[in-house]
């Protein structure tokens, strides 16, 4: 029996996402380290197992090329290749070539890991030909995501009467006592808690959590939402729960407004799709923008400070760390302007903070303020490093996503349009072979706009970029399907 080499490459693939959970506790950087070692190593493999497959499978072979050529045409791949490829090469040509390829333990995520993400964004494409492989990756996903959340709640048993049970895997960053070393801290119990689970920042947990919540939606709308009461629906019924739970634990604002942002996006798309409801959702987002503004205006009442994550309500642009950032926004601006076409090569935005250093930055007082070695924005960050070429390429993956996306939107507007002249239904009807259908379209729609939004104030790490590439190499797929009926 001929080994299928092809589908140990898939396993490895499915793999790749469970480094969200890894915590090396022996390295200098315990929430980083592991993650791209596991990461490198399990993309590595697929792609070794992929090649070999290749090698002694001469008909897949002459499939794959025709595939490639198929693939490598689209434009969605392009513009994410053409962006995998200025970064690494500003790295080239940046101050510190040999950092930006290999970055360092703190970070990891120089030119060698963007090359690693391309590929898994490739092999995931080539290998993931049917529907039900990209919904046993987003299992792989919601798995990774509940065992990143127990690790987060384990912490709260750290300072409790009850004994520690998890000594013996070592300490992690949360631990006050160095005789104590625990898998988990006593954070859980502090009264400023932020969760953080194995990621180590709460900004990263709040915008991975609404990746979760995303694959939990998509699931369900998917397959389950026809038998709205069977045991999966009702699991990912809890499992939308706990992810909201831990998204608001974070207490991340720039998440928050992304995703306050996204479910705008989510109703503009069923307002333009669905003429019938436009009246009920152009209320539903007036009430959720008069909410969460009336929370904002009265953050300082006690009744809105009594709310369990009311921090995600205390928005202002005079904030310490609001401000902190645009002392960092306009180091990133004057190194921009010194290095404009490819920038200073990626993770080299330490050399433009030495250089072009703010003093308003740090205060005796309040200590230094965002971590200086980012221009905490995805924005700046690759105009900083990658220059201006980088950050087009950037932006042009959204540009292309957003252009298939409402190409395929009006597509099914002008088809509802013939539908309804044909068949002459009322507006009222639900003329949708699928309403779930149009969901899943609505949803893929509207996700990447949590992540533009709280990108304005935090960078891309590991955890954040293995969800981008998966969906993104997901939205490939689902734009080259063959229309269907919505």
């Amino acid at each position: 029996m001929m080994t299928d080499y092809f589908k140990i490459s898939k396993f490895f693939l499915y793999l790749a996402p469970l480094s969200v959970v890894i915590v090396s506790t022996s390295t200098l950087f315990p929430f980083i380290v592991g993650k791209y070692a596991f990461f490198r190593t399990t993309v590595g493999l697929a792609l070794i197992f992929f090649l070999i497959g290749l090698l002694f499978d001469k008909q897949r072979l002459s499939f794959v090329n025709d595939q490639l050529s198929n693939i490598f045409k689209r434009p969605l791949v392009i513009a994410v290749s053409l962006f995998v490829f200025i970064f690494v090469l500003a790295g080239f040509f940046g101050v510190d070539p040999a950092n930006s390829f290999w970055s360092n333990f703190e970070r990891g995520e120089g030119g060698l890991q963007m090359i690693h993400l391309w590929l898994f964004f490739s092999l995931s494409i080539l290998l993931f030909r049917e529907e039900k492989d990209w919904r046993t990756i987003f299992r792989v996903m919601i798995f990774a995501g509940v065992l990143m959340a127990l690790y987060g709640f384990l912490a709260l048993f750290q300072d409790s009467a009850q004994p520690h049970f998890f000594r013996a895997i070592g300490p992690s960053i949360y631990d006050r006592d160095p005789m104590t070393p625990d898998i988990v801290g006593s954070a859980f119990s502090w009264s400023n808690y932020r969760f953080a689970g194995t990621l180590g920042n709460p900004a990263y947990v709040a915008i991975y959590s609404i990746f979760l919540l995303f694959y939990a939606a998509y699931l369900y709308f998917a397959k389950h939402y026809k038998n709205p009461f069977s045991w999966q629906s009702v699991l990912l019924y809890i499992l939308g729960i706990i992810f909201l739970i831990v998204f608001w634990l974070a207490a991340t604002r720039g998440a928050f407004m992304g995703l306050v942002a996204t479910l705008m996006a989510f109703i503009f798309y069923f307002i333009y799709s669905k003429k019938a409801y436009r009246k009920w959702l152009f209320l539903v987002m007036a009430l959720i923008v008069l909410t969460v503004s009336a929370m904002v205006y009265f953050k300082d009442a006690a009744f809105v400070k009594s709310i369990p994550g009311s921090r995600l309500f205390d928005i202002s642009f005079s904030a310490q760390t609001f401000q902190h950032r645009t002392f960092m926004w306009k180091m990133a601006w004057d190194g921009f302007k010194e290095r404009p076409l490819l920038g200073w090569g990626p993770e080299n935005y330490l050399e433009v903070f030495d250089r072009h250093f703010n003093i308003k930055y740090f205060k005796p007082s309040e200590g230094f303020g965002a971590w200086f070695d980012r221009a905490h924005s995805i924005y700046f960050d690759y105009l900083v490093e990658t220059g201006i070429l980088g950050f087009l390429s950037f932006i042009g993956i959204w540009a292309v996503f957003y252009w298939h996306s409402l190409k395929l939107l009006i597509s099914n507007n002008l088809q509802i349009i013939a539908q309804n002249y044909r068949q002459k239904r009322d507006s009222n009807k639900d003329i949708f072979d699928s309403r779930g259908l149009l969901i899943q379209r609505a949803l893929i729609f509207a996700l990447p706009i949590s992540y533009l939004v709280q990108g304005i104030v935090l960078f891309d790490i590991l955890p954040i970029y293995i969800n981008l590439f998966m969906f993104l190499a997901f939205a490939v797929y689902k734009f080259n399907l063959k229309p269907q009926n919505v």
